[in-house]
């Protein structure tokens, strides 16, 4: 997040394109942040372009650095996790977002624009991040939301397959993916879509920065009991990626017309009863940790197969007991 002192308009003409970042490119990183696994004509109807269109705007972000790729979000609640964010304020280097990045239970890592790091931990418990951490970087961190795991429906193996294939890949074309988990078409689509309609997971891009010199795009942080609504009043183009519970927090995706206008909105934001602080926050890099991911999901498959091999197992019995029982009473 950037401190009161950092000077935004010098830093967006010094770090960024002069290639604006129009409303038809906002709504589609929006878009793409509700399911980076839409079609390019399916992102077309949502913005009225063609596909040609759409792959061609994707394309230039992609070249100017502020689409970096896709990625997949797994609800920490369906591994009966907690969901804990904690940042970190300074200059930071590459190089120690990615020993933040190999401590145990921790999930992705985003590098900010102006040194700063969030770090964001999945545990059972919570103290044991917050404490390798600091051994790791040397600091306690500035500042960390919480957010308790939520109450899931149980997921089915084909759940688990599916989105083990997601991590590496999450835009892996539909019938790749349908080779690699060994399912039916039919069954990927069901379970794919269900996943993504009940916010299980979420296949997202992962953006740069996302600053030009015209049009601005960029990251927001709201703290405080504020309404969406209350806020899109004042912020106009703004998107909810995601909110915690303790403290309550909105992280938006925004669009202004000018450097000019981030800072009028952002003061108006400011001012809105509830609203304790509001953070700009630009993305260098966010680094995901695979293996993490790989680990807990193929935890829950071995859970699976264990489960399914005792289903079994009394079944047998059952069947050498009525065996043995119909000998005995001399009908075999």
């Amino acid at each position: 997040m950037l401190g009161p002192t950092f000077d935004l308009g010098r830093f967006f003409y010094e770090h960024t394109p002069s290639t604006s970042v129009d409303s038809k490119d906002f709504r589609l990183l929006v878009a793409l942040h509700e399911n980076a696994r839409q079609s390019y004509r399916s992102l077309g109807q949502r913005v009225s372009l063609s596909a040609p269109a759409v792959r061609d705007r994707l394309k230039r972000l992609e070249d100017r650095g502020i689409l970096q790729g896709y990625w997949l979000y797994v609800d920490p609640g369906v591994f009966d996790r907690e969901d804990l964010m904690v940042f970190y304020k300074g200059d930071w280097k590459r190089e120690d977002a990615l020993k933040a990045l190999k401590v145990d239970d921790v999930a992705f890592v985003t590098l900010k624009l102006d040194g700063g790091l969030s770090v964001q931990t999945w545990p059972r418990d919570g103290s044991k991040p917050a404490k390798e951490l600091a051994s790791v970087l040397g600091v306690r961190p500035s500042g960390q939301t919480r957010t308790e795991p939520q109450p899931k429906h149980k997921l089915a193996a084909a759940d688990w397959r599916i989105m083990d294939a997601l991590v590496d890949d999450p835009t892996i074309p539909f019938e790749t993916l349908t080779e690699k988990t060994g399912l039916s078409p039919k069954t990927v689509r069901k379970h794919l879509q269900s996943m993504i309609t009940d916010e299980t997971i979420y296949v997202m891009p992962r953006l740069g920065s996302l600053a030009d010199s015209g049009e601005v795009v960029y990251h927001l942080s709201v703290s405080g009991k504020v309404k969406l609504s209350e806020l899109r009043e004042v912020l106009g183009e703004a998107f909810l990626v995601g909110d915690t519970q303790e403290p309550p927090m909105k992280y938006l995706l925004c669009r202004a017309n000018d450097l000019s206008d981030v800072t009028n909105r952002t003061r108006g934001a400011r001012e809105l009863p509830g609203v304790e602080s509001v953070e700009l926050s630009l993305n260098r890099e966010l680094l995901v940790a695979k293996d993490f991911f790989h680990s807990l999901i193929r935890e829950k498959i071995k859970e699976w197969e264990n489960a399914l091999k005792d289903s079994f197992a009394p079944r047998e019995t059952e069947k050498l007991t009525n065996s043995r029982t119909v000998r005995v009473l001399g009908y075999s």
